[in-house]
């Protein structure tokens, strides 16, 4: 399926969400011109861009079931991500099962968008980079990464991990283990580029 397909189905499937619509295309030009600026393959990330939120509206039900059928650590998954970021692990089976999608770089890009992880591809830092800082959000931690995406990324994804967990922390939301352990790579990192 071509990404031109699957723009006519995203149009389809969020023709009641404009503002989805809005916000998967404001990601997809956000990853384009990163990847340009990192020389990373701009179809990947194209097709990353698009379907990363595809399961956005599945119920939780529906995203605890497709879980369940296709990943070994189903219970880790399911007990440690809160229920608004399932979407990211039902999004890549459904991009694998109905889409077709095989690429590697595509599909972790895809389940890895919401918290990030340590040792990103360029693909996952560009995805989840791009979710995070796309033209349509506007909430002071987005503006600030936004500023430094396009200088250095690893801040940019270091930020963007610390301030999401800080939030989370403050407003009583649950923080998944992978989140702390992103933050504490890319602060090691970021250490080792001074």
């Amino acid at each position: 399926m071509t990404p031109d397909d699957i723009l006519v189905e995203l149009t389809n499937i969020y023709s009641h969400k404009p503002n989805r619509l809005k916000h998967v295309l404001g990601v997809r030009d956000t990853a384009i011109a990163l990847g340009k600026l990192h020389g990373a393959d701009l179809d990947k990330l194209e097709l990353a861009a698009l379907l990363h939120d595809i399961t956005k509206y599945y119920s939780k039900d529906e995203n605890i079931e497709l879980i369940k059928n296709h990943f070994d650590n189903y219970q880790e998954i399911i007990t440690q991500f809160n229920e608004h970021i399932l979407h990211a692990f039902s999004a890549y089976v459904v991009s694998k099962e109905n889409y077709g999608v095989t690429d590697q770089d595509v599909l972790d890009s895809i389940m890895n968008h919401t918290i990030g992880k340590s040792n990103m591809t360029i693909y996952e830092k560009i995805i989840f980079i791009s979710d995070y800082i796309e033209p349509n959000r506007t909430y002071d931690s987005c503006v600030k990464v936004r500023e430094m995406a396009f200088k250095d990324i690893d801040l940019a994804v270091y930020t963007a991990i610390d301030d999401s967990i800080m939030f989370y922390e403050q407003t009583g939301g649950q923080v998944p283990k992978t989140a702390y352990l992103a933050r504490e790579y890319y602060q090691k990192v970021l250490e080792e580029k001074q």
